[in-house]
């Protein structure tokens, strides 16, 4: 059972009511740990370092992703596949999974203890989880697999050989991607916090930060807009570059952006705790003790989504937007907002920390102005005010839009623009809708109506495309009731079009004919103009054969096991996109 801040009041209040002083000394101190957010900790010298090779990290704990934090630790394998992965404690593997995306091959163990540890991006299993795999995938005929294990099916005593490190899914370098996390409730939780030992004797760099002024009524010198300014180090303290007087009026907030380094590694890493005084009082206190993957899109209110998304840097806010449901906040005073008064002065410090203790300071100040500026008057043209806490719908010009509760981060006025210029492909208007700069926490709906009219034969060819410059990117969609119906992600530039094109299978180390009796695998570079590469099937001698997909290099592969033997073989490959369109290659060859 959780005690909330108001329980907690309300039997302090009791207290106070019917206890003598000394008793009420006693339980105040007994409670103020409830009004904080708790420690999270391991047990610690329980779990052993799943590598072979001391511990060096190329990815933090609670790092910023597009749309996620980092749940747990990459750990370096010097850029090499192979190497043994080991159980971290004793338990049972109670999911195996392979995938082309995410964490690729991975492995989950449950412990004893309660606790689930997670190891991803491997190249291989050990030979029993292995052939279990591969029974699986021939038996389903399926490549991909999410395998909900039996307990007891695989028990693991601590050092156990499971898998080997690899740099399959979403890697983009060999590493072993490692995580510990509550059995009961799956929250991932910082491994460091196990007492792993990691090298790492040098301080978080301060890159800079940024002022926000956070109503109508407020300004950061004269301006109603952000205020960024670049740090530099001076005497083993940081300072802001330009030197010039800061000042502001009203409800302000701040940002930072800043990084953690470590010796033998040029990553650059989520520092582990950032605090932000005003006048030596702590306003703002966060540490990545333990996530929410339920509330890990979070991750967008809580940075300058404006300047990460258009790649100018990344800023994490020190204060609250209205609607926020991260659980790595410490201490909030006030939601980290600022007032600011005429002629009052602010001594801010921002203070970054890594998980072994070494900090780096930033000191600056704002002053207030002298008088109450003008009122900033926002005059772009919306269409309606959606507010975060209830859900949106706006409906007009061939377009849908539903919004759901709690998808923004703060009331939104809402508006949308169209253009009616169009390409080849193109089967409707392109709908501008708001601001790609916009944060969301959730997907929202949108249905786009084709114009003119097609029969439902000609749509069943159509995505609904989202434009990114001159990048197409396809996310689907479904035909029905006259409007093509998707739930994206982002607002945007977005409109329908026709996919006509089947995919393009290029044999790479394959031809008619050819003697494969010295090749280890067969090799296809697999690529598709607009909605992607949704199934592939291949088979020799009609038979179900295990291909692999790899879209970081659109290779599809086949590696020589004992269901094709020596002699004469016919290949098969037949690739569709996610609107039906079918590829096929065939060749025969020898072994």
């Amino acid at each position: 059972m959780y005690l909330t801040s108001s329980k907690v009041f309300r039997i302090y209040l009791s207290c106070i009511r019917h206890v003598k002083v000394v008793y009420i000394i006693i339980i105040t101190f007994l409670l103020v740990p409830f009004f904080m957010a708790a420690q999270v900790t391991l047990p610690k010298n329980t779990f052993i370092n799943p590598l072979d090779i001391p511990m060096s990290l190329a990815g933090t704990f609670g790092e910023i992703r597009s749309d996620h934090y980092h749940t747990g630790v990459d750990i370096r394998t010097d850029g090499k596949e192979g190497l043994p992965v080991h159980a971290v404690a004793k338990g049972y593997i109670s999911r195996i999974v392979v995938s082309p995306y995410g964490y690729g091959n991975a492995v989950y163990v449950t412990h004893p203890n309660g606790y689930v540890s997670l190891y991803g991006h491997l190249s291989r299993f050990n030979k029993t989880i292995a052939s279990f795999v591969k029974s699986r995938q021939y038996s389903e005929e399926k490549y991909s697999q999410d395998i909900n294990v039996t307990p007891g099916q695989f028990n693991v005593n601590q050092g156990d050989t499971i898998a080997y490190s690899g740099s399959t899914g979403a890697a983009e370098g060999p590493h072993l991607h490692f995580e510990i996390r509550d059995a009961k409730n799956e929250d991932p939780i910082n491994p460091l916090l196990a007492g792993y030992p990691v090298v790492d004797n040098l301080a978080p760099i301060i890159k800079g930060i940024a002022l926000y002024p956070l109503n109508d009524s407020s300004s950061i010198n004269g301006s109603h807009l952000p205020f960024y300014m670049k740090a530099e180090k001076v005497n083993n303290r940081y300072v802001l570059k330009s030197g010039k007087d800061i000042r502001a009026y009203g409800s302000i907030g701040a940002g930072i952006s800043c990084y953690d380094i470590a010796e033998g590694t040029d990553n650059r890493n989520g520092p582990y705790i950032k605090i932000l005084k005003d006048n030596n009082d702590t306003i703002y206190y966060s540490r990545m003790d333990v996530l929410h993957f339920a509330t890990s899109r979070f991750v967008n209110g809580h940075i300058d989504y404006a300047a990460m998304h258009s790649r100018i840097d990344t800023l994490e806010y020190s204060f609250l937007q209205d609607n926020d449901k991260l659980n790595i906040y410490r201490k909030l005073e006030n939601k980290g907002r600022i007032n600011c008064k005429i002629n009052v002065r602010h001594s801010f410090e921002y203070i970054v920390s890594d998980f072994n203790g070494n900090t780096s300071a930033l000191a600056f100040t704002v002053q207030g102005e002298e008088r109450k500026p003008a009122i900033y008057n926002d005059t772009a043209k919306y269409i309606a005010t959606a507010n975060w806490r209830d859900a949106f719908n706006y409906e007009g010009n061939g377009m849908k839009i539903e919004i759901p509760s709690g998808a923004l981060f703060n009331t939104m006025h809402f508006h949308y623009t169209i253009d009616s210029s169009r390409g080849n492909t193109q089967i409707s208007s392109i709908y501008n809708i708001q601001d790609e700069n916009t944060p969301l926490s959730a997907n929202y709906t949108l249905m786009i109506k084709p114009k003119p009219e097609l029969p439902d034969s000609l749509m069943k060819k159509a995505v609904v495309v989202r434009l990114e410059g001159e990048r197409k990117v396809s996310i689907g969609g479904t035909w029905d009731n006259g409007y093509m119906t998707v739930h994206p992600k982002n607002f945007g530039r977005y409109v329908i079009m026709f996919d006509l094109y089947r995919p393009v299978i290029k044999p790479l180390n394959i031809f008619k004919g050819k003697d494969m009796s010295r090749d280890k695998e067969i090799t296809f570079e697999v690529t598709d103009n607009l909605s992607g590469v949704k199934s592939f099937r291949g088979t020799v001698d009609g038979k179900w054969i295990l291909m692999e997909f790899n879209p970081k290099n659109n290779q599809i592969y086949y590696t020589f096991d004992e269901h094709v033997g020596k002699g004469k073989h016919h290949l098969r490959l037949t690739v569709s996109d996610e609107v039906g369109n079918t590829g096929v290659y065939e060749a025969e060859f020898t072994r």
